[in-house]
This record gives structure tokens, C-alpha cells and sequence, in this order.
């Protein structure tokens, strides 16, 4: 089966939803296309990406079909620019979590059973 993966790109793009696209037959992806493990599985058995830096196409796939949809930016070559508009629920939780991490150790550092000898009387 021939997919015309440039007009799924456009699609995705316009709509900025996924495209879901029946497995019937063999598949062939164009030359620019690989496996990639950046993104979410999903559930899915396999991820492609394209080699483009933006607009890239993200293919994810399943048993019985390929859900793609379009990255603004491609993690591949811009990861912070895609945590920011392509995964921004992601980024904001890791950037809290690292927050959190430094005030955390600021707090365990503080806390000693021996005090110094600034401290006593």
C-alpha cells in the first residue's frame, strides 16, 4: 500500500490532529523516515520520525494501524523548542520537578542534629 506521507503531513499540520491510517498491507516509509525512540509510546509497537527540524511528521504504530500527527519542532534536533510547544505539559512538570528537587535539598541540607557553634550559647 502507497501512503502519500507528504499530504499526511499537510493535513496534520492544517487540522493539528492526529491522522489515523488502516494498516492493508505492506508499508513503506520515504528515505528521510526512521525509528525513533523520542515520544510517548503510546501503546504503540514502533515510532518514525522524519529527519526534518520542523514541521516533522511522527508516526506512531500499532498493530492495526499508524496514528501521525506533526511536531512543531522535532526533538531530535530542537528538544527544548519541542518541550515547549509540542509537549508543554511535560516541560512545566519537569521544570516544577526540578524546582521542587532543589528546594528539597536546600531543606535537607538546613536540617542537622549537631547544631554549629555559632548556635550555642
Amino acid at each position: 500500500m502507497t501512503i502519500d506521507w507528504e499530504n499526511i503531513r499537510e493535513e496534520c499540520a492544517q487540522t493539528g490532529k492526529f491522522i489515523k491510517i488502516m494498516k492493508q498491507g505492506p508499508i513503506e516509509f520515504p528515505i528521510d523516515f526512521h525509528e525513533s525512540n523520542m515520544g510517548l509510546s503510546k501503546g504503540a509497537i514502533r515510532q518514525y520520525r522524519d529527519d526534518r527540524p520542523t514541521q516533522s511528521l511522527h508516526v506512531h504504530e500499532f498493530p492495526d494501524y499508524f496514528l501521525a500527527h506533526v511536531d512543531t519542532f522535532n526533538p531530535e534536533h530542537h528538544p527544548i523548542a519541542h518541550g515547549i510547544t509540542d509537549t508543554p505539559g511535560m516541560a512545566i512538570g519537569i521544570v516544577l520537578g526540578a524546582i521542587g528537587i532543589y528546594f528539597l535539598a536546600k531543606t535537607i541540607k538546613n536540617l542537622t542534629s549537631v547544631p554549629d557553634e555559632s548556635e550555642l550559647l
